[in-house]
């Protein structure tokens, strides 16, 4: 095979200025995107509104007591967003031009008519700046004009709300009750809270408390509640404007409508129960005086105690849920553990579950019952159809989710920034100061390093929801690797200024810091050692990160007479076994969306449905066209990976949209995939790679005979609307593709011990019949031989059998006799070994195993580890099997470098199939246990003094290791300290 290298621009950053437009206007288009995507017209009505502000250092843009009601982006300049409080000020962000100082749950407050000033955060220049400044009304006129954007922006808020500010605090940070405000239990006599009452309870805790002061919710953290008069007070609290605005907030209609309302009659039948739900969603959907047309179809239900109604992390069973009598209780997992965390506790006149049917995201908490409760629902998609004909009652219930959540958050979302970068275009540069952290949204990265002599390697890619740079910023130092964009991506940005008020607040988070750091810092520590001793290719690509994390992936054809469709059904099926899954093609764009979708005039329309199909599902998979179609384009500019679908049994081929690849798509990643019918095996694989000018890897998939069927489009749709009602076969090929795909991949290492390698069929037997996958294969030594079968083979009888006869001929004494030579460098000349192992495995290469496989040998002229993943099977088999001494080194036919055996330098690679991105590994290890109860013989040794001993049947035995003992023992010495860490981790 040609080794090749990938394109410059494959690790290497975009420095192109973009001067096609003012910067104060760039600026604004990247802020408000933070939005999602704007059509032109509407980003010309919203620049009308902007002006631009000079703030001379040392004077505040905004201070405490002012209101917060716009929109600042700084276009030159420095600004210090800071938070006052009892123990002086703390910084929480510097804002550096092209940033903005906002807060997403500001612009919510503001669109539901409830606006509040600043309570703790101010903002000031350090140097002369010039900001601009759009104040959120602004965008009320448009969202009048176009409720389709409206909700859109709703909901992308409350899905960054989720999936940064939760996410961050929660996965990396271990917060959990610290997110939300506790609800504390109601008088028996007032079954029912009214509106003014909630506010005034509300009002005690102003909405952004500093961090560093006293917070009753950081101390009701576990959800324990207050004593009834601590909270059940007929007072308003006088101090400052925070209770103010709270009270203001309160409609007149409103409480009104729940002074009539009475506590729930025992006897009360199921139409009275649905009466007063309807009342209360009518009223808390802001519906009351408009319910003609507008049905709810709402579920009355009696559940006992302990029963789920929402589960964390599941789509299933998402409704606005709201208590008729009893009590919910709203609950979370603990980081890396099943052990529950109580959040708070929902009683009676309450609503639950807004987040998860605004976002269309899975559920953030656990529900369940906490005695006999009885409860009304409103199914997520009757919510959807009423929001479609009454687009504001998405403000409503946004309302409701950030009237929930805890001072705290308020803070956390005025120190974020939101980024969006080009594909191309670097978040950071290596050797950059660490300021901050980021969260990835959507879109891809990857982190390259730079050596001295310049040459870039791949250290690591990133995808929806990774965190990026921590370790740099919590360790404060420079950062050691450059991140680019691979494609269009968006980013959450956490300053070091806001984790350094949150460690002071929650003193947990630095246990939780610190042990993500461990993590990080372990993994650091391990790959080099792995990517950099491989050769060529290796050295650059193939250390891959474990989750590889693909959102979206492109399907291109490389030849007019692949099955697409068939394929592509055969994906989606085996993909919806692991997440939501969506599959896309322009058919189905077009019959959704509308025949004129793709013409450029609804670019920002497909764009945000595509957006948010990305944020509802796990994967998306979208069919490209066999010609360079407008959608064809799209899918190529849209794919974190683009999977190259050829035909096994036809000549390597070029297809005519895998030509437009290296123009549209030089930075995405590629996959070759190469199609077989049953009872066929892969040949000339190389051919197929050699043509091409990059691809990361390949896979060989065995189709069903029905992929390979001449139907027509409406039959193949009908067919595979049957296949998908059933399970998917997780043996099959398009399961390993699939598991690959999202970062689930099982792998197997063989480690090496000689004979008793044969134990490994064995176990290769034990895994099938757990029904255990096996998708990737690494060995050393007899395990890379025994390895190779199995990928080469795929039967445990014809393995079997195989490995039965190989055995037979190594343990015939009069081959080893023909093949003993003068012992200058070996005591065989290695002729029948390999020749035996030839016979075999054949002379067949490593890219043409069904599945992927690597070995490891010990380069003595480079003293390295090496990791073959391509190249002649049984020539790369035998070097790892090459004891020093008994047989020669191999001379690679790449470069001439002399191997030997694998396991002097890592007898159990289990680290080296992590970085290839196994998720779960099963390792072999079938090395001895060596006595060491050995006799102390002095300082000499004579052989016939031994040779006495041991024909003499009455003198006392001796253990003195003879020279086959001594080479097995030196064979694992070097390693052992490896196979330490890889049995720990």
């Amino acid at each position: 095979m040609e080794v090749l290298e990938p394109p410059v621009e494959y690790l290497q950053e975009d420095t192109l200025n973009d001067d096609r437009m003012p910067p104060d206007v760039l600026y604004m288009l990247q802020s408000i995107r933070v939005f999602g995507h704007f059509e032109k017209p509407i980003f010309l009505k919203l620049c009308k509104h902007t002006e631009i502000i000079n703030v001379p250092a040392g004077t505040y843009l905004f201070k405490i007591g002012d209101p917060d009601e716009n929109f600042y982006i700084l276009q030159s300049g420095k600004l210090n967003v800071f938070i006052s409080g009892n123990e002086g000020t703390t910084s929480l962000k510097i804002v550096k031009p092209g940033e903005s100082v906002t807060s997403l749950l500001s612009f919510t407050d503001v669109l539901t008519g409830h606006p509040n000033p600043y309570k703790t955060i101010s903002a000031k220049a350090v140097e002369d700046s010039t900001v601009v400044r759009l104040p959120m009304t602004a965008f009320q006129d448009i969202f009048q004009e176009y409720p389709d954007i409206f909700i859109r922006v709703m909901q992308v808020i409350m899905v960054r709300l989720q999936r940064v500010t939760f996410t961050a605090l929660h996965q990396y940070l271990g917060l959990s009750a610290e997110l939300v405000r506790q609800t504390y239990r109601q008088s028996k006599n007032q079954q029912f809270c009214s509106p003014l009452k909630r506010k005034r309870d509300e009002t005690t805790y102003p909405r952004d408390t500093p961090l560093n002061s006293s917070d009753p919710v950081g101390q009701n953290s576990h959800g324990h509640r207050r004593t009834k008069s601590s909270f059940d007070s007929k007072t308003l609290p006088t101090s400052g404007p925070d209770t103010l605005a709270d009270v203001e907030t309160v409609k007149c209609d409103a409480v009104d409508f729940y002074k009539k309302r009475h506590s729930l009659p025992d006897n009360a039948s199921q139409e009275d129960l649905i009466k007063i739900a309807n009342d209360v969603f009518m009223s808390e959907l802001g519906l009351t005086g408009e319910e003609e047309g507008v049905q709810l179809n709402l579920e009355i239900r009696e559940v006992s105690a302990g029963t789920y109604l929402m589960k964390e992390d599941s789509h299933k069973d998402v409704a606005l849920v709201y208590v008729l009598s009893g009590a919910l209780v709203v609950s979370q997992k603990v980081t890396d553990g099943q052990e529950e965390i109580h959040m708070y506790t929902s009683y009676p006149g309450e609503i639950v579950g807004g987040l998860a049917v605004l976002t269309g995201e899975p559920s953030f908490f656990t529900i369940r019952a906490k005695h006999l409760t009885r409860i009304a629902l409103l199914s997520k998609n009757t919510f959807y159809s009423i929001m479609k004909e009454r687009p504001k009652v998405v403000l409503f219930v946004a309302n409701m989710v950030v009237k929930r959540l805890s001072p705290f958050v308020r803070q956390v979302d005025f120190a974020l920034d939101w980024l969006f970068l080009e594909s191309g275009r670097a978040v950071y540069r290596q050797d950059d100061d660490s300021d901050s952290t980021y969260i990835v949204l959507s879109g891809r990265l990857r982190s390259v390093i730079t050596d001295k002599n310049g040459k870039k390697e791949l250290v690591g890619e990133y995808g929806k929801g990774d965190l990026i740079g921590v370790v740099e910023m919590v360790t404060q130092t420079k950062r050691s690797t450059t991140v680019i964009a691979v494609r269009d991506s968006e980013l959450a940005k956490l300053p070091e200024g806001l984790f350094n008020v949150i460690k002071l607040r929650f003193p947990i988070v630095v246990t939780r810091l610190i042990n993500l750091l461990g993590h990080r810092i372990l993994g650091s520590w391990k790959k080099p050692a792995i990517s950099g001793h491989t050769h060529h290719r290796n050295s650059t690509l193939d250390s891959r990160p474990s989750q590889i994390n693909f959102s979206t992936v492109a399907i291109v054809a490389a030849s007019d007479d692949v099955p697409l469709t068939a394929f592509s059904y055969e994906l989606y099926h085996c993909l919806t076994a692991i997440g939501p899954t969506l599959r896309l093609t322009s058919d189905v764009i077009k019959k959704t969306l509308g025949v004129t979708i793709m013409d450029p005039n609804n670019e920002y329309r497909l764009s945000s449905w595509l957006a948010q199909q990305e944020d509802r599902h796990k994967i998306s998979l979208y069919q490209c066209d066999l010609t360079v179609s407008a959608w064809t384009q799209r899918c190529i500019r849209q794919a974190d990976c683009i999977l190259i679908v050829g035909l096994g049994e036809n000549h390597p081929s070029l297809g005519k949209v895998e030509k437009e690849l290296e123009r549209l798509a030089i930075r995405t990643q590629k996959e070759l995939v190469l199609l077989h019918k049953e009872g066929g095996k892969p040949k000339n694989t190389i051919g197929w790679l050699n043509i091409r000018s990059w691809v990361s890897s390949h896979h060989h998939i065995v189709c069903p005979n029905r992929v390979f069927a001449r139907k027509s489009q409406f039959r193949i749709n009908e067919l595979y609307s049957k296949v998908c009602a059933t399970d998917p076969n997780i043996h099959s090929d398009f399961s390993r593709l699939a598991r690959w795909l999202t970062g689930k991949s099982v792998g197997l290492v063989l480690g090496g011990g000689g004979a008793r390698g044969s134990s490994h069929i064995g176990m290769i037997k034990a895994i099938q019949e757990a029904g255990i996958p096996i998708d990737m294969v690494g060995g050393v030594s007899i395990g890379a031989f025994m390895g190779a079968l199995w990928c080469q083979e795929r039967n445990i009888t014809t393995v079997t059998q195989k490995a039965r006869e190989w055995c037979m001929k190594m343990t015939q004494w009069w081959r080893q006799i023909l093949d003993l030579t003068y012992p200058m460098t070996s005591m065989f000349s290695g002729r029948d070994f390999n020749q035996t192992i030839k016979g075999t495995l054949g002379d067949t290469y490593i890219e043409d195993l069904w599945i992927p496989y690597f070995t490891v040998t010990t380069d003595i002229t480079s003293s390295c580890m090496r990791i073959h993943t391509h190249g002649s099977l049984w020539r790369y088999v035998r070097a790892s099997m090459s004891l020093s001494g008994y047989m020669p080194p191999l001379c690679d036919p790449q470069d001439g470098h002399l191997l030997l055996d694998g396991g002097y330098t890592n007898n159990l690679p289990a680290d080296v199939m992590r970085s290839m991105g196994a998720d779960h590994i099963l390792a072999i290890d079938v090395g001895s246990v060596d006595d060491q109860d050995l006799t102390d013989y002095g300082d000499v040794l004579s052989g016939w003094w031994l040779l006495w001993k041991r024909w003499n049947p009455f003198a006392k035995p001796v253990k003195v290791p003879n020279l086959p003992d001594i080479q097995s023992r030196l064979a694992y010495v070097s390693c052992v300290r490896q196979l330490e860490v890889n049995l720990l981790h």
